[in-house]
């Protein structure tokens, strides 16, 4: 789940909505799939996939007594993050195995970068590597990969993926101060793409609907549509948040992200 906190509620989406939302930014990308343009179509079904291991975690959110707050992607407890992880994986590599090993090697990442270590992840670690490698195999057998080509894809699910989590992070309309402090200095690997001449792509809300983007990354304006739900922290705290959050209707927010102007 993820979640932020606004004048008294509980704003929380999805992790599977995120990753739809991520695959939708995917399409619209300017720059053409490099150097293999016959996998496109599974590179962009496993960027909208990537966190669908969550999709049954989210059904019921967890009131993290700690921090006083829905547990989120962010501190969820890592043994069964792992297990949903892997099932994700499964899925994803049942349906596009190239698709598997890009999402495999992006967690991997995540889970580098919040340095929490155990058995349980020793052997998640060991398994994905044996799966990254039976699929490199596969791919050498079948289609093999082109230089830069997975560097690239890698590139484009996290600055997808960031995006769409800037998006349910923030309050629209919010002003640069109140950023999440992970996008403060822009999208982090995002000044790996040619069109961006080595700078970090950074956002910036012009209004309450529109979110700005400099160096802009798309083929023109994309308008998207997300659902979230607004719960009520009173009601939280009375009910119980698996209580307080099916009893919250979901609502769209629309948002289009277009281009500074010069």
């Amino acid at each position: 789940m993820i979640c932020r906190e606004q004048d008294g509620y509980l704003i929380m989406m999805r992790q599977h909505e995120h990753g739809l939302l991520a695959g939708k930014f995917a399409e619209r990308f300017k720059e053409q799939h490099v150097p293999a343009e016959g996998r496109r179509a599974e590179v962009l079904r496993a960027i909208s996939h990537h966190d669908r291991g969550w999709i049954d975690l989210d059904e019921t959110p967890f009131w993290n007594d700690a921090e006083g707050a829905p547990y989120t992607f962010i501190d969820f407890p890592l043994v069964p993050k792992l297990t949903f992880y892997r099932r994700g994986l499964d899925e994803i590599e049942a349906d596009t195995p190239y698709g598997a090993l890009l999402c495999s090697s992006h967690y991997e990442r995540l889970i580098e970068i919040s340095g929490e270590d155990c058995p349980e992840l020793t052997a998640y670690l060991k398994h994905e590597e044996d799966r990254r490698a039976r699929i490199h195999r596969h791919l050498e057998n079948s289609k093999p990969l082109a230089e830069g080509e997975l560097y690239y894809d890698a590139r484009l699910l996290q600055f997808c993926d960031d995006l769409s989590l800037y998006l349910g992070l923030s309050e629209p309309g919010s002003p640069k101060s109140e950023e999440h402090p992970w996008f403060r200095d822009g999208f982090s690997g995002s000044e790996d793409f040619s069109f961006t001449s080595g700078r970090q792509i950074m956002a910036e809300w012009q209004d309450e609907s529109t979110l700005l983007l400099d160096p802009f990354p798309f083929t023109g304006n994309v308008e998207v549509a997300f659902k979230l739900r607004r719960v009520p922290r009173k009601d939280a705290e009375s009910k119980g948040i698996a209580r307080a959050y099916s009893s919250t209707p979901e609502e769209e927010c629309r948002i289009t992200v277009a281009g500074r102007s010069k």
